[in-house]
């Protein structure tokens, strides 16, 4: 007994040591981290490139490797429990490999080597056999092919979280053998060959809490499951993956659920109406998807709910007054959908809104003035919409928080009194299309912060008021465009060194252009009456700007050499101006120009060699002026060249033949009235993406090549060339010579393929292979010395909407296949040599006027007053059907041959016949022989 009670009371005096030891730091802790381990870190560290010393701190003399940078030790054992060595920014992080030294650390409990830069390795096996790990976090460290499927072998693991695209997974089965995971992260991973039956697995997973599978390229989605077994799953985020399905009714039994995110996938059908039960549901996300149907009234019952995003879907009907019930919701967005009818009035009993977004739907009626009742509210947004009526002042009564206000695109009448201060202070106004004027906006007066001013097509007529210029210290967006605002503008412009885009096009401005004194981006000044040169150290301080266009002014003057100085400028435009002199060599500086724009103007001069310098140069238009000289050949170095439009110079030479070689994408040239002799180069027909050619009013002679049929996307009869628009906002445009006037083609440029050779010396027949360029719109051939048959099977042409052969020597029988033109809306054929009767039917009775025939005397039938003489119609070749018959002129032809001989003979013995048997006849015939050679004799003598 007494032995017993000396045990007892020695294990307590041992115990009560033993925690006085472990309270002062023990011996556990005398000598630091244990050796092994050190010396494990140590091995793992030198396998690492480590080029930003971010492990500088594990010095092989510091004994205590607890103390390092990303070590955290156990406090009573000393173990290494936590490897934290992600970086924020991969540039900066660690390479190498992960040396198997580190399952030495066998108490490692957290490791995270997330955002490092291990270029592509693989994740080692050897993890697998790490089991005391609880959080492993390997997302975007660099590391690539499959997951090791040893993974599973972690069983204490709570957070996974694998995050990258560049690895993969053929299966996720060994997710199933983690039974304390609660939060895994997968998203970007490549989970393709996993789509069938990953629901499956995760329903094996009934401790997972939270689950993110974003863009995983997941295609498929279980409709259904027989029992939901994650019962404790709260944050479900599949979005960003191609479902291309509904959404499975059994995501509405998951009670537990706080957010659902379903974004991006193509699910289609309705938005199921269960899912107002999600009693518990905070976060709902459905934006981006095909979704159709009403939005349903149940989602209202969700009375926790505080952000309900459905925008980019195909919702329609109205939006249920049901979700004015939603108290705690703080984000509503259903923009971009086909919801109609009136905004609810029941929307103003969201008293917890901070965002409301309507835009892009068919909304429609007034703004109703419960929407002032939303006295959270920073940011408002129904533009682009359908709606009218006057804005009540009332509306923004308690809207003291707003700071972004989008009405734009609506028919919305907001004119408040003279007087009238709002409550808010705005950093966004987009008030673009809605009718504000004729006066200028006197409450913008009050707002001391705006950021982004939209004040375009607002039906304002009058001058900027001086206090404008100073309203706003931090502006960088201002947009004026399309009203008809006057007078002069303040030089130099008071705008802020950060406002970067600035559009006063389309008004009335009037007066020199003023200096603009900042680091502007976007400039476009054009379309309004601004005079007298561009200042010469305008350029010098807009070393920045990517877009500047003065179109449409009566700018005068030269174009400042300075221009050099603005290294990324992408978008030129002084078209339609009155600028003179030449196009200076430093424009050739100006290497980041996509598209150039000077046309109709006074420029004079060659065409600068050092405009050979633009290689990114999409679209050339130079038309209009008074250039000469010949094609600079340090042109073909613009090799990204899809538009040359030099048409209406005084350019001279022949058409360079390497046109056709160095510009791979062109898609319009357009040479015309210009001064080209020689021949059509036969090498543009490699410019296969060519859709309009126009090199009409020069001196080209030769024929037309035949090798034209290779002109590929003119075969083509869809509509979608993909044209129209070059570099930054610049919209291209061209002028057009199409039903016998000249057109302005801007955003429908796409539609228009057209081969316009008129006016030249053109010779030769029309070559047949042109007929299976069966995109051909516009087809213009007249005034040339064009000879030989219209081509039977110009009926092919089925798109052609103007045909133009007048002016040459065509000659033969109208093709009867023309009448198959059904789009045909113009044509002319006059003075040529044409015969036979008219055809008719189809589009060609359409034709009345006789005038588009004459010049041809052979030619009858309607609409000519001249009938024709025989009832047969002349049967024409119908080369539609692929039948050839013989041409009934050449019929005639060898008819008349072979009568010629006979007829001479008879003709010949019949006359010697008479002189033999008539006397009378042959004295006249003798005397009259004689009396010329004496005619003859005389002329000779008096020479």
């Amino acid at each position: 007994m007494e032995s017993c009670y000396s045990q007892q009371r020695r294990f307590l005096i041992s115990v009560f040591v033993l925690n006085v030891l472990i309270y002062w730091g023990g011996y556990w802790k005398v000598s630091g981290c244990f050796d092994s381990e050190r010396k494990a870190l140590t091995t793992f560290r030198k396998a690492l490139n480590d080029s930003f010393n971010i492990l500088s701190s594990w010095d092989d003399d510091a004994s205590d490797c607890c103390n390092w940078r990303g070590i955290t030790c156990h406090n009573i054992t000393g173990f290494v429990l936590k490897l934290d060595l992600h970086v924020k920014d991969s540039r900066l992080g660690l390479g190498g490999r992960i040396d198997p030294a580190l399952v030495q650390l066998k108490h490692l409990q957290f490791l995270d080597l997330s955002s490092n830069a291990f270029n592509g390795a693989p994740i080692p096996d050897f993890l697998g056999s790490m089991k005391e790990l609880r959080h492993l976090n390997l997302s975007d460290a660099g590391f690539s092919g499959r997951i090791p499927r040893q993974l599973g072998n972690l069983t204490k693991l709570i957070s996974l979280k694998l995050s990258s695209p560049s690895l993969s997974a053929k299966n996720l089965w060994w997710l199933t053998s983690l039974p304390s995971l609660n939060y895994l992260d997968m998203s970007y991973v490549n989970l393709s060959m996993a789509s069938h039956d990953w629901v499956h697995v995760m329903n094996m997973s009934p401790s997972l809490v939270e689950l993110y599978l974003w863009n995983c390229g997941l295609s498929y989605i279980s409709p259904t499951l027989p029992s939901v077994n994650f019962t404790s799953l709260r944050v479900l985020d599949l979005s960003e993956n191609n479902f291309n399905s509904s959404i499975p009714n059994w995501i509405a039994n998951i009670s537990s659920l706080v957010s659902l995110y379903l974004s991006g996938n193509q699910l289609n059908g309705n938005i199921p109406a269960a899912l107002g039960g999600l009693s518990s549901l905070l976060y709902l996300s459905l934006r981006g998807n095909q979704l159709n149907g009403n939005i349903p009234a149940s989602l209202g019952g969700l009375s926790s709910l505080e952000e309900l995003i459905l925008s980019g879907n195909q919702l329609n009907g109205n939006i249920p007054a049901a979700l004015g019930g939603l108290s705690s919701l703080e984000y509503l967005d259903l923009s971009v959908n086909q919801l109609n009818g009136n905004i609810p009035a029941a929307l103003g009993g969201l008293s917890s809104l901070r965002d409301l977004s309507l835009r892009g739907n068919q909304l429609n009626g007034t703004i109703p003035t419960t929407i002032g009742q939303l006295s959270n509210l920073y940011s408002l947004d129904l533009s682009n919409n359908s709606l009218t009526g006057n804005v009540s002042e009332s509306v923004f009564e308690n809207l003291k928080k707003l700071t972004s206000l989008y009405l734009s695109s609506n028919s919305l009448v907001f004119v408040p009194h003279s007087d009238w201060a709002p409550p808010f202070q705005l950093f966004y106004i987009f008030l673009r299309s809605c009718h504000l004027g004729p006066r200028f906006p006197l409450w913008l007066r009050t707002q001391k912060y705006v950021e982004i001013f939209d004040l375009s097509n607002t039906t304002i007529s009058d001058i900027i008021p001086t206090w404008f210029w100073d309203l706003t210290p931090q502006l960088l967006q201002l947009n004026l465009s399309n009203n008809q605002m006057f007078g002069q503008l303040p030089n130099p412009l008071k705008m802020q060194p950060q406002a970067s885009y600035i559009d006063l096009s389309f008004n009335n401005f009037s007066g020199p252009i003023p200096c603009i004194l900042n680091g502007a981006s976007f400039l476009d000044l054009s379309n309004n009456q601004f005079s007298g040169p561009i200042p010469p150290n305008f350029t010098s301080t807009l070393q920045y700007l990517y877009y500047f266009s003065a179109r449409g002014n009566q700018i005068s003057g030269m174009i400042p050499s300075s221009i050099e100085g603005m290294n990324s400028l992408t978008v030129l435009d002084l078209s339609r101006n009155n600028i003179g002199g030449i196009i200076p060599l430093s424009l050739g500086n100006c290497i980041a120009l996509k598209a150039l724009d000077l046309s109709k103007n006074r420029l004079s001069g060659g065409i600068p060699t050092s405009l050979g310098l633009l290689r990114q140069l999409q679209t050339m238009h130079l038309s209009n002026n008074n250039l000469s000289g010949e094609i600079p050949s340090s042109l073909k170095k613009c090799t990204s060249l899809e538009t040359l439009d030099l048409g209406h110079n005084n350019f001279s030479g022949y058409i360079p033949t390497w046109i056709g070689k160095s510009f791979p994408a062109l898609r319009i040239l357009s040479l015309r009235s210009n001064m080209f002799t020689g021949n059509i180069p036969a090498q543009l027909s490699n410019l296969t993406s060519l859709q309009i050619l126009d090199v009409g009013q020069n001196y080209l002679s030769g024929s037309i090549p035949q090798c034209f049929e290779d002109l590929m996307a003119m075969k083509k009869t869809n509509l979608n060339l993909s044209y129209g628009r070059t570099g930054t906002y610049y919209n291209e445009n061209l002028l057009v010579s199409v039903k016998g006037l000249i057109l302005e083609y801007t955003r429908t440029i796409s539609l228009v393929i057209c081969m316009d050779l008129s006016r030249n010396n053109l010779s030769g027949e029309i070559p047949k292979g042109l007929t299976s360029l069966l995109g051909l719109r516009v087809l213009n051939f007249s005034g040339n010395h064009l000879t030989g048959k219209i081509p039977d099977k110009i009926g092919k042409l089925a798109l052609l909407e103007s045909l133009d052969f007048s002016k040459n020597q065509l000659s033969g029988t109208i093709p009867l296949s023309m009448s198959n033109l059904t789009f045909l809306s113009y044509l002319n054929l006059s003075f040529n040599n044409l015969w036979g009767e008219i055809p008719s039917g189809n589009q060609l009775q359409t034709f009345q006027d006789p005038s588009i025939y004459m010049g041809n005397n052979r030619l009858c039938g309607p609409p000519l007053p001249h009938k024709c003489v025989s009832d047969e119609t002349p049967q024409g070749p119908m080369l539609v059907s692929g039948d050839v018959e013989k041409d009934e002129e050449e019929d005639e032809m060898r008819w008349f041959c072979s009568g010629l001989g006979p007829g001479f003979a008879i003709g010949f013995w019949a006359f010697c016949g008479i002189l033999v048997l008539k006397r009378s006849w042959r004295i006249v015939y003798y005397h009259f022989f004689d009396e010329m050679k004496d005619r003859l004799c005389f002329n000779c003598h008096c020479t």
